[in-house]
């Protein structure tokens, strides 16, 4: 965490909130301050929890926020920095350490769950990070199925980045980059779990997934696993894995010469290619390991009907089963 300590003189902050989950919490020592309050974020970012840690971060004075850990606790702690705008509209500077790939850090948006258990977000501006420190020695801890799977969620953010409607050469060739480092680094970081110059190519894999985060965070493959996953604690990274190939397949009928750039890519069918890759890390395939039968099913695609009929959700969500 040395660039923290520089970070927080520059942007004159002194007493911060550190927004964190608790397996991370002995990690918290190598912190250049002490934190004046620390708030612990569960998966899927409960509203409870991040209004718990608007009135701790209130109460003790913080003047900046420091988020540490995965997608959950950097979007809690940007819902955070917002709500605590100064008189100004100026949100509490934010400076996140991820320490999975989700790349949440990334964008200006910010997902919750809400008492019912429903997934749900907000955009504005303000949500955007003051700076980003991407240290691949604090990923160690993170368990490999969970930095694997959020390595999924960057391949996602690619995928569906790439399959945007519209022109949008700049985001292409990150994408298409991204697809490539993602392909090639995580087999790597599964192989040899300890090596950090594999952990950072993995970062920067994702970092160049996320530079189309409004289409990203809205394709098909992300809606539908919004959908399911808050719902039934599925992890958005496992999401990925559970949907992302059968997705691409229904993509391939509607985008054809898309999805041959990205066969070429990846190095044969593409959709083929993603299924390959997730099977080789030993990730979640199947949707029924989450004990979810086509009645659930069919009641998340017809929820989500609308720019995509209902029976073309369900018959996704069958595939994946």
């Amino acid at each position: 965490m040395a660039q923290l300590g520089a970070e927080l003189q520059r942007l004159e902050t002194t007493r911060i909130a550190v927004v964190t989950t608790r397996s991370l919490l002995s990690a918290l020592d190598r912190l250049p301050a002490k934190p004046v309050a620390t708030i612990l974020i569960s998966q899927h970012a409960p509203m409870s929890q991040i209004d718990a840690g608007v009135e701790e971060t209130s109460s003790a004075r913080a003047d900046g926020i420091v988020s540490f850990g995965g997608g959950s606790a950097i979007d809690a702690a940007k819902i955070i920095s917002v709500r605590l705008a100064d008189g100004g509209g100026r949100a509490l500077p934010h400076i996140a350490i991820p320490t999975t790939l989700s790349a949440a850090e990334l964008a200006a948006g910010a997902g919750y769950t809400t008492e019912a258990g429903d997934k749900a977000g907000m955009r504005d501006a303000r949500l955007l990070v003051e700076t980003v420190i991407y240290d691949a020695e604090l990923t160690l801890a993170t368990p490999m199925q969970l930095w694997l799977s959020t390595g999924i969620r960057a391949l996602d953010h690619a995928v569906e980045g790439y399959l945007a409607v519209g022109e949008h050469p700049f985001n292409d060739v990150m994408a298409l980059e991204a697809i490539r480092r993602l392909f090639s680094s995580l087999p790597r970081a599964k192989a040899v779990p300890d090596d950090v110059a594999v952990r950072t190519e993995n970062q920067l894999a994702a970092w160049f997934s996320f530079t189309l985060p409004g289409a990203s965070a809205s394709g098909l493959s992300h809606m539908m696993g919004k959908q399911i996953g808050a719902r039934y604690g599925i992890p958005h990274g496992v999401t990925s894995c559970l949907l992302l190939p059968h997705v691409m397949r229904y993509m391939a009928r509607q985008m054809p010469d898309r999805m041959a750039i990205l066969s070429e890519a990846m190095g044969g069918d593409a959709p083929d290619r993603v299924r390959e890759l997730i099977g080789s890390l030993g990730l979640p395939q199947h949707i029924a390991t989450y004990g979810i039968g086509e009645s659930e099913l069919r009641r998340a695609a017809g929820e989500l009907a609308g720019k995509y009929p209902a029976e073309d959700l369900l018959a996704i969500y069958l595939a994946a089963v």
